[in-house]
Order: structure tokens, then sequence, then C-alpha cells
């Protein structure tokens, strides 16, 4: 399948179950589509083989979902010469990956995955209390449930502190002999991440336009895969910073897209270039970097965007 076709049936799952969704069509992102719903935000990049996602790829989409509290998620057909199964997860840089099935199943059925993939093969994880609570009530000690699993006694007891995954296999003996499920559903949804926020800036101009940002109380956070090249944020601000020596199509392209992905995730976009005559795309400003030594702190800046919002608005309506 290829990815475009893939993109769409991504993207008509998400919409089609109420979601919100921002496409990003930008060479090498981190994330491919912004979906919304609620109180829920994903930040998702689609693949027909999850093993091409790329480490600093899975660190920027790492950056953006702990920046706006929003779930990383991978689709995917295929892992090396694999198909992704229906049903399981599978993970890459610590990022859940799973494929269109799956993901429907998720969103249409409210069926929550409780499988994943690890080398040697799939497993799941238990609830050790729930599992030592049936094995007690029904009467098993721990040697005879480890003989009727073909395990040892350490890893029953490991089972139940919930120390150690459990094979499919074992999981699905276990079931048919309580005739209960025992494995904990992943909640790919509502996954949060850590990832490392410092990452130095690639440019000189990206350099000198972090420190001008940063004199005015606001954190910049650099994303090096996405239209954008940084988050700059000030306490519930946070403003997606494109940065350029000037403007061409591919700004304005770029900029159009964080217009769009800004409407999703609920943000603003700025666009800081070297040289440059003030103008909005959408709703992005784009403006020269002298106009920031107008600026004292993080709420002119704000009212600065403001304003150029408003006046492009007053020139369309006018």
């Amino acid at each position: 399948m290829e990815k475009e076709r893939l993109l769409r049936i991504v993207e008509g799952i998400f919409k089609g179950t109420g979601f919100k969704v921002a496409r990003m069509e930008f060479r090498g992102s981190c994330f491919d589509l912004a979906a919304s719903r609620l109180f829920l935000l994903l930040f998702v990049k689609v693949l027909q083989n999850i093993d091409s996602l790329s480490e600093a790829q899975a660190e920027d989409l790492k950056r953006l979902a702990k920046l706006f509290e929003a779930s990383p998620l991978i689709i995917g057909l295929k892992s090396k010469n694999e198909e992704l199964e229906e049903g399981v997860v599978y993970e890459r840089y610590g990022l859940y990956a799973l494929n269109p099935q799956t993901l429907y199943d998720v969103l249409v059925q409210n069926e929550l995955p409780a499988i994943f993939a690890e080398r040697g093969g799939f497993y799941v994880r238990v609830d050790g209390k729930y599992l030592k609570e049936l094995r007690e009530t029904r009467g098993y000690s721990v040697g005879e449930l480890a003989e009727l699993l073909g395990v040892s006694r350490k890893s029953l007891q490991n089972y139940e502190k919930g120390e150690q995954a459990m094979s499919l296999e074992i999981a699905l003996r276990l079931e048919e002999i309580f005739d209960a499920p025992v494995a904990k559903p992943i909640d790919i949804l509502n996954s949060r991440v850590e990832a490392k926020m410092r990452v130095e800036p690639e440019t000189e101009l990206e350099r000198e336009i972090f420190r001008r940002l940063e004199t005015f109380g606001m954190g910049v956070v650099k994303i090096k895969k996405a239209p954008f090249d940084a988050i700059s944020k000030e306490e519930g601000l946070k403003i997606l910073t494109g940065i350029s020596e000037r403007k061409t199509t591919s700004t304005v392209r770029r900029a159009q897209m964080v217009n769009e992905v800004s409407k999703i995730i609920h943000s603003d976009g700025l666009f800081i270039l070297e040289k440059t005559k003030t103008e909005v795309v959408g709703e992005v400003p784009l403006i020269p970097k002298e106009k920031l030594d107008e600026i004292k702190d993080a709420d002119e800046l704000m009212e600065m965007i403001e304003e150029l919002k408003k006046e492009i608005k007053r020139k369309i309506f006018s």
C-alpha cells in the first residue's frame, strides 16, 4: 500500500470517529497528523514500515507529546518483512506502534489491545494482585498453578508481583484455567513519554533568535523534524516558531502547515525571518527579526501576534 493511500485511510479513521485532524506534508516530519477530540490530543506518524522511523523523528515526537500533554502514536503496516498483527502493540524508540485495523478497533469498537510484541514473541502484562486473588480463590498453591502452566514457581511469583511480562501462550492457558481475562489492556490513546528537552540550535540565526526569546522569559525547545523549528513557551503559552533567513515558497508552505496544526492543538504560530516585510500567512505572522527589538516580554510578543492577526482580518473584510 502506498504512503498516500495509507495516510488517507488513517486520516479517515480519525475523522470518522469525531477527531479534528491537521495533516502535515513536510518531508521527514516527526508527525504526519495532529488529531484532537475533546480532551484528547495525538501526534501521529504514519509509515509503511515502522522500522523506517528515525531516532531523530522519535525524539522530536516525544518532545511535542511532552510539551502539549499529547499521546504520540505510530501507525504502520510492516516491521521488517512481517505485517503488523491486528490487536498487537509494537514499540519503536519507546513509542507505541500499531496497524490501521487496530487503531480502528480502538476508536470504533472501543477495544483496547492487550498484546505487545517484543523480541521472541508476543506478551501481555497482568494485574498481579488480581492474578494472586484468582489463584487463592480457586484453591491453587503457587507450586500447583506453576506446574499447570509449565513455568517455574519464581516466574509465577514474579507475575503476581507485576515484575515480569507473561507470554501470550501462558496468558491464554491462565484464562482457560480460570475462565477469566487476565491481560491488562494497553491504553494507547493516553500514553505519556519522557523526553530530552534540551536540544542545541542548528544555525547561528536560530541561536540568536533563541537567545532573544529567552530574554522575554520564554523557554525555547528546538524541534528538528517539523514544519516549525522550535516551540517557544511561557507558562500556559506555546508558540510554534519557524525561523528562516528569508521568505521563500517553502517558508510560506511551512507557515500554512503551522496555521493548520495550530488550530488543532490550540496554539499560536510565528515565523521570524532574517529579512522580510511583516505579513500574515493564514493566522501566522511572518516578521523580521528586528521587530523583536520592539518587544520586552512574552506578553508583548503575544499582543503583537494578536494585533497582526486582527490587522489582516480588517484588511480582508474592509
